[in-house]
């Protein structure tokens, strides 16, 4: 006879530690997700799914070409 397999393991999914949804419109929600020096945040930082990192990085785009946010920040 085969040796029984392990039952997997559950994983579940994080919820966003930030937002449910991005909007370039909401620049203090956005911030949280820069550097001092403006940069985006990577994923495992934010702890978004891939996803949720594609729509916030495309909204804060969106904010900077607006002149909502920075591009960079002086020093």
């Amino acid at each position: 006879m085969p040796p029984k397999r392990k039952p997997r393991k559950i994983i579940r999914k994080r919820t966003s530690p930030i937002a449910e949804s991005f909007s370039y419109k909401e620049i203090d929600v956005l911030r949280q997700c820069l550097t001092e020096q403006g940069a985006i945040l990577t994923r495992p930082e934010t702890g978004l799914s891939q996803k949720m990192q594609r729509r916030m990085t495309i909204a804060v785009k969106r904010a900077r070409h607006l002149a909502m946010l920075p591009f960079t920040q002086t020093l």
